[in-house]
């Protein structure tokens, strides 16, 4: 994550505000873990709780006298299309190589930063913007008891219950995606019923205006945007709903439904049309109805998946130190729920993806413009999607990636002379692909090589062979064709290496103490060229495609590959340089660990070592001070097979990175920021500690901390299209079920300490051997004993 917009604070000694011992204990006291709840009101944007359809979300507060609930929609973007990409970049290209190859780095960088990076202009970037807020101005007064909100994960529904006189309050918000509403219930037992006014508001660019008792907000950001509508309805049982020229004026209603719809023109036409129209079809369903599909719609998703910690498995109990506070168990299953949940509400086929704010963004600039940065934030977003069940919700990423690539080919032909296909650290709507502002961040040209890898993995996890002809070879291919052009001979070794480029956001210290950002080589650019290349011959040997699958094995075998530096670690750069930042948030050079296979504890122990020895140096230095490093960090304890050290990362990012509304926070000078990819990637961390299935193996319980001797997690699933249960006592697996959806093969790795025993296939014996066979449709029930 980059400072573009918004300067990174240093981290506070202690707990973030709003974690406290006593907001730990809040965070974890009462219900189940799928539930979140409050004994009071919102009293800030970031105490609120999200609800979404993947195209409209809202920002639930709770309030008594007035009810804020922000809106969103995902594809409401201030900017334009614009070409920023400059030929004077190529031209710097040559003799920026030159120079770094001759070791003369300050020169270097220098001529890269004048001739080579293109200004972004911030108009026609553009940024996320809020659709406005939907107030409800009550007349009941404020004095309640019996407050409660909450929010229920496995339903996706927000709730407000109190009581004010004697009579109970309550309201129901809900984000429906089969019906593209956002849907309110409110409902009182007072006999005078209820008495609010409703009103639609945006502080800018759009103006509101009445039809009888449906409120029109149109608008379009200035001075480029999208055109944008949202229409809100109002139906009153038992009592009256009036327009008025402050909203909609509402009294001695027993109940009353809102409803409202948004569009805009980014991906089809007339916005005004579409809401029209989706209005009139939700208002022709009944409440019970509407409630009845959103619930069936979400818990498809949400019920996939199931984690329990603690003794209270299979009982539906909470843990019993759960009611009086600070159970970590229930934290750990709670903020698993909301990972899972965040991604379902933020995430649907035909729109955008999740930004790096999800759905959820208050006001007109929120930090970073709530975009698309793709040097690890979106990526990480969708971690959790295909291991967690959710793999139909990476169709919005390849979206985006898609609507890039034309760009993206632009920007390899006129910024770098190279065919195929390049995008750098950051990315909009509108398809920007340029080299931006500094080469500390913007000398990167793999973000898009990146978001290729997530197309692989779902074939992986899938094995759609037309979704791999026609979305993921297309993509690979096209970022290949790139990664081979990029590649340039060392002149000193004649080993392939990539540049000039940065190592995402950090920078070195030379001899004379100046700072430089570029090299030639960097690991991270040398990992996913790797990754890259390797990924788009295994499709093209798939497809037939010989002529590709042989350029790319060529490269392969001259690239440089991971070097490990005189003091042990995994070298960041080709030289070794004193790093200017020694707890950097990004830690780019152990891509290869994860979300990349260079590195394995059991095939590459030379290298895990050396990350082991990375590792203990970046957190020496103060590394994982925001949530999504924090959750990488996890990602690579994991991956190392280090469960207590994973969990001592969760732990830290529970402190120091987590709202009282478990959302992720990114500090910064002003205070926390939202970015929900720290909740996603941990999400996805809280599954590899207990599976993995990359490079052919099937780990269980490869990574699980002292701290969890008892649990279970169900409907995982792993690559080859595999379910996965498991069940484990006493730090030691009891019981593994898989259910292949296709015919696979996995070399199982037993937990530590363990060995396979026996194999049931439906109920009869299998044999028990290393490598396991299994057939689509059957399942396989996995018995494990202690090594001998």
């Amino acid at each position: 994550m980059t400072t573009r917009r918004t300067v990174l604070g240093g981290m506070a000694a202690g707990l973030l505000p709003g974690w406290t011992q006593t907001a730990f204990a809040r965070m974890t006291r009462g219900g189940d873990s799928r539930t979140l709840r409050f004994a009071t009101p919102a009293e800030k944007w970031l105490e609120a709780v999200p609800v979404g359809n993947g195209r409209i979300g809202a920002m639930v507060h709770g309030g008594i006298a007035e009810e804020r609930i922000a809106l969103n929609h995902i594809e409401l973007w201030s900017g334009r299309a614009s070409q920023d990409d400059r030929p004077e970049t190529l031209a710097a290209l040559p003799e920026v190589r030159r120079l770094l190859f001759a070791g003369r780095y300050a020169e270097a960088n220098a001529l890269a930063q004048a001739r080579m990076m293109t200004p972004m202009n911030p108009e026609t970037y553009g940024s996320y913007q809020t659709l406005g807020d939907l107030l409800l101005a009550f007349d009941h007064g404020e004095t309640v008891t019996q407050y409660e909100r909450t929010l229920d994960l496995a339903t996706g529904e927000a709730r407000v219950d109190y009581t004010i006189g004697g009579h109970r309050h309550a309201r129901t918000i809900l984000c429906s995606h089969p019906d593209a509403v956002l849907a309110i219930r409110l409902t009182t037992t007072a006999p005078a019923g209820l008495a609010l006014t409703v009103r639609l508001r945006r502080s800018q660019d759009a103006v509101v205006t009445p039809t009888g008792t449906v409120l029109h907000l149109r608008g379009r950001p200035k001075p480029y945007g999208v055109t944008f509508a949202a229409d809100l309805s109002c139906d009153a049982e038992g009592g009256t709903a009036t327009a008025t020229v402050d909203g909609i004026r509402i009294a001695g209603a027993r109940s009353v439904t809102l409803l409202l719809t948004a569009a805009t023109d980014l991906l089809a036409p007339d916005p005004v049309g579409h809401a029209s129209d989706a209005l009139a079809a939700a208002r022709r369903t009944s409440w019970p109805a509407l409630v009845a599909a959103h619930r069936a719609d979400h818990r498809v998703l949400f019920d996939a998946v199931a984690l329990k910690l603690g003794s209270a498995i299979g009982t539906g109990a909470p843990p019993p130190a759960l009611a009086q506070g600070g159970d970590e168990h229930a934290l750990v299953e709670r903020y698993f729920n909301v990972g899972r949940y965040l991604l379902i509400a933020s995430s649907r086929p035909g729109s955008l993806p999740a930004n790096l704010q999800g759905l959820w963004a208050d006001g007109f600039a929120p930090p970073w413009g709530a975009d698309y940065h793709i040097n690890i934030n979106l990526q990480m977003n969708y971690w959790p999607a295909e291991v967690c069940g959710l793999g139909a919700l990476t169709a919005p990423l390849f979206l985006h990636a898609e609507r890039l690539l034309p760009h993206a080919r632009t920007t390899a032909r006129v910024a770098y002379g190279c065919a195929g296909a390049a995008a750098h650290y950051t990315s909009n709507p509108w398809g920007y692909t340029a080299l931006d502002g500094d080469l500390l961040y913007g000398m990167w040209p793999e973000g898009l090589a990146w978001l290729s890898l997530h197309f692989w993995e779902h074939y992986l996890f899938g094995g759609d062979d037309h979704f791999l002809r026609d979305h993921a070879y297309p993509m690979l291919e096209a970022c290949a064709e790139f990664t081979l052009d990029y590649l340039v001979p060392h002149p000193a070794t004649g080993k392939l290496v990539a540049g000039p480029a940065t190592s995402p956001e950090n920078s070195y210290r030379l001899p004379d103490g100046r700072r430089g950002a570029i090299t030639m080589g960097p690991a991270m650019s040398q990992s996913i060229a790797y990754a890259v290349l390797s990924r788009c011959r295994d499709a093209a040997v798939l497809l037939g495609k010989t002529a590709m699958a042989m350029r790319c094995d060529n490269a392969i075998g001259t690239l440089q590959r991971l070097r490990i530096g005189a003091d042990g670690r995994i070298m960041e750069w080709p030289e070794p340089f004193a790093e200017t930042e020694t707890g950097h948030r990004h830690i780019s050079h152990l891509f290869g660990l994860y979300p990349g296979d260079e590195i394995d504890r059991d095939t590459t122990p030379d290298l895990a070592a050396a990350a082991r020895k990375t590792l203990a140096a970046r957190l020496a230095g103060g590394g994982g001070q925001t949530g999504w490093s924090a959750a990488w960090l996890t990602m690579f304890r994991a991956r190392l097979g280090e469960g207590d050290q994973a969990w001592a990362m969760l732990r830290k990012l529970f402190r120091d990175s987590t709202a009282d509304n478990y959302f992720d926070t990114h500090p910064a000078d002003d205070g926390p920021i939202f970015q929900i990819d720290g909740n996603l990637g941990a999400t996805a961390a809280i599954v590899e500690m207990l599976m993995q299935s990359h490079d052919g193996r099937l780990r269980i319980l490869p990574a699980l901390p002292g701290a969890w001797p008892d649990g279970s997690i169900t409907g995982i699933r792993a690559r080859g299209g595999v379910a996965v249960d498991i069940v484990w006592r006493g730090g030691l697996a009891r019981r593994v079920l898989l259910r292949p959806e296709r015919d696979a093969t996995f070399a199982i790795s037993p937990p530590p300490g363990q060995r396979l025993m026996r194999v049931l296939k439906d109920g009869r014996e299998h044999p028990a051997g290393p490598v396991l066979q299994l057939q689509a449709g059957h399942a396989y029930a996995l018995t494990f004993g202690a090594r001998q």
